[in-house]
């Protein structure tokens, strides 16, 4: 073997040596995280659905008598008070037949007391024997008769009072009262005509439907039965409502009543509740959100909603252990309350959970922990506002359509 085959030899196996050696490994800096305490605190939580706004006494103002439309009493759309007039029937024909129900009426009377004076005088020659058992029997069947007539057209007075009482229409109730159905001098009344003169409805308190499925109903069941047996005036009043602008109302509502069957069709159940109305915003018909109490949860684990990681579904927090590291706990979730979500899981208060930076706390890394600080809002719109616009625009990922 000459001189240059033992120098390519000997570079080889150092080349060989040198590639078998392993690298020393370098250590992974520990990452910076921000961490927060789990809270352990009763919780009501809530629901929310659509209702619909609905007037605490509603009221179809009819005609009971037939007759011309004399005046309409009242603007629509007004507030009246209860027994206001809002509208008059042509009185006349039912005065007339009040007199003459009266004319019949005392002349039944005059008859019924000429025929009980005689009833009297029959009575002393039947004692006497100057007359016969039969004729006796003749007048007390009489003079019953013309009692039993008095009667008869006492009721038919009393029938024309009520008549002629149906002529002065008047609001049942202190409300709203809506567009007027007839016109003046139009044929009003019951068989046919128009009997439907408006529509009334008392606006406060306000009445709100809102519909929950059987599985909700369910879950809730001790709550409504335990609110069902209370007073409404006692319930607290704890429903909030936001209307279809965007804006919430001012007060809040108070559980009134469940209706007593599941609609079979809809497999729902109404849920009826009562909010106060001074200055008559709410009206039926309006659709509105209200969120409602479902269930009242005692020591329930809080952490902030930012904590939480879903991952193909589950979801999961970053529990800081006692060596600076991270581990992976599965949760479940429980219902909100404002920014903070209510968890199930191996938890227990005091313990240390991370918000920010948990994409980088990855399986036996060392973290740096800090205290987790809620933003204000205005500190927020200030950092929003204070970041500078890039000078190169990045382009979009294009989605593309999946195909089914």
């Amino acid at each position: 073997m000459n001189l240059r085959s033992n120098a390519r030899l000997l570079l080889g196996v150092a080349i060989l040596f040198t590639s078998c050696k392993k690298p020393t490994p370098t250590e992974v800096p520990p990452v910076s995280v921000t961490v927060t305490s789990v809270i352990a605190q009763d919780v009501t939580a809530t629901n929310e659905w659509v209702g619909l706004m609905d007037g605490y006494k509603n009221a179809n103002i009819q005609a009971q008598v037939t007759g011309y439309l004399l005046t309409q009493n009242y603007k629509e759309g007004s507030r009246v008070k209860q027994g206001e007039v809002l509208f008059t029937i042509d009185p006349r024909p039912f005065e007339a037949a009040l007199a003459q129900s009266q004319a019949t009426y005392a002349s039944a009377v005059a008859r019924a007391q000429l025929q009980q004076i005689t009833l009297q005088r029959q009575t002393q020659l039947f004692q006497t024997k100057v007359i016969s058992e039969q004729e006796y029997q003749t007048s007390y069947q009489d003079t019953q008769a013309s009692l039993a007539n008095v009667a008869a057209c006492q009721a038919a007075v009393q029938s024309a009072q009520v008549n002629l009482g149906y002529c002065t229409i008047l609001a049942p109730f202190d409300g709203v009262v809506g567009i007027a159905n007839a016109q003046i001098g139009d044929l009003v009344g019951p068989g046919g005509r128009t009997s439907l003169l408006t529509q009334a409805s008392q606006l406060d308190p306000m009445k709100l439907n809102f519909f929950i499925t059987e599985a909700e109903y369910l879950n809730a069941a001790p709550l409504l039965q335990k609110l069902q047996n209370t007073l409404t005036n006692d319930n607290a009043a704890k429903l909030k409502l936001k209307l279809a602008n965007g804006q919430d109302y001012p007060e809040l509502g108070k559980f009134e009543f469940y209706n007593r069957e599941v609609n079979a069709s809809t497999g729902t159940i109404q849920i009826t509740a009562l909010f106060a109305n001074p200055n008559g915003t709410l009206r039926p018909g309006l659709f509105a959100l209200v969120t409602a109490p479902v269930a009242e949860i005692k020591n329930a684990l809080l952490i902030p909603q930012k904590s939480k990681v879903e991952m193909q579904g589950n979801f999961y927090v970053g529990l800081l252990q006692s060596d600076n590291t991270v581990k992976a706990v599965p949760v479940k979730l429980g219902p909100t309350q404002g920014q903070m979500q209510v968890v199930f899981g191996p938890l227990k208060a005091g313990d240390q959970v991370v918000v920010d930076g948990i994409e980088k706390a990855r399986p036996g890394v060392k973290v740096v922990a800090k205290p987790y600080v809620e933003p204000t809002p205005a500190a927020s719109n200030a950092q929003s506002q204070s970041v500078a616009p890039t000078t190169e625009a990045t382009p979009a990922p294009t989605a593309t359509p999946e195909t089914k």
